[in-house]
């Protein structure tokens, strides 16, 4: 009996494939420009060959699940053409800049200095080295999103055919993976036209503090100020962030562990992908292309989910927080760091790297009000305790304070102090006082 179930399955499956290769290869049938419409992206041969390829091993059995080399050709398509020159005059500016970086957050942090060799990027450059990252916090997400999407599609196939859908799953989702690929691979190309830094998303691109000098040089242009005063004060902010992630060695762990909570419940609402094909114009890629990005077709968040969310939004308006007042202080001798601290408000509010990152991946929208209480909550501290009680909250993530305390930052201060007093009853009675 049991090898008569493996032998339908089998025939289920050949027949099912064959379909598919029916279907695929037929002109009549389907259009690969069609594939490129519903992503939302430009029809483009290489790309559409790319996904066809990969249907076609999983057709074989050979899905891969999300491909991220297609990510990576997506996104180098978006980069904007205009190239740098990485100079000798250039690298010597972009050395000279983290070092005087280095030598003003010492007067400023007890967060110490740790090996570093500072990487000066180019928009392809950050693109590549950024992708491990990447895959580590998407993957959940775009393996989430591809298997609701194939559930999905599943559940719309002929009748004669559902069936023959269960083998040969892995198929459906690595069509949804494709597209997922495509539309991630767009936005992560955007992102890397943007960016001044890799540590801008609130998390390091890499254990090596960089900065995209095409991007700070179009910055500073832009704000009318000098080249090199710009460069020095992202190199503060840039090595600030990688000194606090290098001593708290459970911070970057804590918020992608966060960012997985969330796309653990990721569902898609099968209603909504039927009024979404109903009332979009299918003839319009850059509808589509929102309706995907937006996350028109995913459900609502779960209470879990929110609290995620929450989790994820007070965690990084805790490290933006720090990294501002940190600079603020460190930055006191440079003419133009009250022009920057106020551009660098603006981009948050409306061209923030972080924003489109975690909106696309998860529906976050990081909150200006916090990010500017968070800065606060640190000066105070800084003001009427001392530096060392300022970077101490990031000894170990129960320090961290709480949404209440952001708020009312004396809240925070009162437990601060409260601590160091019953530290120091313990080391006088330890040592007979």
């Amino acid at each position: 009996m049991e090898g008569g179930r493996m032998s339908d399955e089998n025939r289920d499956r050949d027949e099912f494939q064959e379909f598919l290769r029916k279907f695929f290869s037929s002109s009549q049938n389907f259009n690969p420009e069609d594939l490129a419409n519903q992503a939302g992206l430009p029809i483009d041969p290489a790309n559409l060959g790319m996904i066809m390829e990969q249907l076609q091993r999983a057709i074989a059995g050979q899905g891969e699940g999300i491909n991220w080399k297609l990510v990576e050709t997506q996104a180098k398509k978006e980069l904007d053409s205009q190239k740098v020159e990485l100079s000798d005059e250039l690298q010597q500016s972009f050395n000279q800049a983290f070092n005087t970086a280095s030598l003003w957050l010492d007067e400023v942090t007890s967060i110490g200095q740790f090996e570093y060799n500072p990487l000066m990027l180019t928009r392809q450059g950050w693109v590549l080295e950024s992708l491990d990252l990447f895959k580590e916090i998407a993957e959940p997400v775009a393996t989430k999103l591809a298997e609701a999407l194939a559930e999905n599609l599943k559940e719309s196939l002929p009748e004669e055919l559902s069936q023959l859908a269960g083998p040969a799953s892995n198929i459906l989702k690595t069509a949804g993976g494709s597209l997922f690929a495509m539309q991630f691979g767009q936005s992560l190309g955007q992102l890397a036209n943007q960016s001044l830094s890799g540590g801008e998303i609130g998390i390091p691109i890499s254990d090596r503090p960089s900065l995209s000098v095409k991007n700070v040089e179009e910055f500073a242009q832009g704000l009318g100020l000098d080249f090199e005063e710009v460069l020095i004060y992202l190199a503060v902010r840039e090595l600030a962030l990688q000194r606090l992630f290098a001593q708290s060695g459970w911070l970057k762990d804590r918020v992608i562990n966060q960012i997985l909570e969330y796309s653990q419940e990721i569902s898609i609402d099968t209603e909504k992908i039927n009024s979404l094909a109903e009332d979009l114009d299918l003839t319009n890629p850059v509808e589509i292309q929102e309706a995907i990005s937006t996350g028109a077709f995913i459900n609502e968040p779960t209470e879990a989910q929110k609290i995620a969310q929450d989790r994820i939004r007070i965690n990084l308006a805790l490290i933006e927080g720090w990294v501002d007042a940190v600079t603020e202080k460190a930055t006191e001798r440079l003419p133009s760091r009250v022009a920057l601290g106020e551009s660098i408000l603006r981009r948050r509010v409306s061209d923030n790297p972080s924003q489109k990152l975690f909106g696309t991946l998860i529906g976050l929208q990081l909150q200006p009000k916090m990010l500017r209480e968070t800065s606060a909550m640190f000066r105070a501290v800084q003001q009427k305790l001392t530096m060392e009680a300022r970077d101490e909250i990031w000894l170990h993530p129960d320090q961290l304070p709480s949404e209440e305390e952001i708020q009312n930052p004396e809240l925070l201060i009162k437990r601060l102090s409260e601590d160091k007093d019953d530290l120091d009853a313990e080391l006088r009675g330890l040592l007979g006082d």
